[in-house]
């Protein structure tokens, strides 16, 4: 008996290894929703719930340092979707010299599940992936006024 509950125990913490898909993105499952979370640890920077990820006015924001070519091939990898270019949004990139500010689109179907609703599974990755970037402060939905 006692050796059936332990092949059970280990049968059951196998299960919970994460899986890494190709371009060192965790595995999610597909069309679904993300895990709630980073698996990173970086969710403290993403400044919107994953539940209400898509509610802003078409985009969320980040800032990254304009003097960092190789960082700027990152994030276009992250997403070729991000757009970076001079500008404070709401993100405040203008309040540091030389920072540049990040676009990335929250559109239905592409990015969200639902137009105001919660992000895909694959662009709350990218939110996940980007905030665990060291020169990444924060994530910002945009509010136009």
């Amino acid at each position: 008996m006692r050796n059936r509950f332990a092949a059970i125990a280990i049968l059951v913490m196998g299960c919970g290894h994460a899986t890494s898909a190709p371009g060192g993105h965790d595995a999610l499952p597909a069309g679904g929703t993300a895990p709630r979370g980073c698996p990173n640890g970086h969710a403290d920077k993403i400044k919107f719930s994953q539940a209400e990820s898509c509610v802003n006015d078409g985009s969320v924001e980040f800032c990254i340092p304009g003097s960092e070519p190789e960082l700027r091939a990152t994030v276009a990898a992250i997403s070729p979707s991000i757009m970076c270019g001079p500008g404070g949004g709401r993100a405040g990139c203008n309040r540091t010299p030389g920072l540049l500010l990040c676009s990335y689109p929250t559109a239905f179907p592409e990015q969200c599940l639902h137009a105001h609703g919660e992000m895909t599974a694959k662009a709350w990755s990218d939110m996940c992936t980007i905030a665990g970037l060291p020169q990444v402060v924060e994530i910002v939905p945009t509010f136009y006024e």
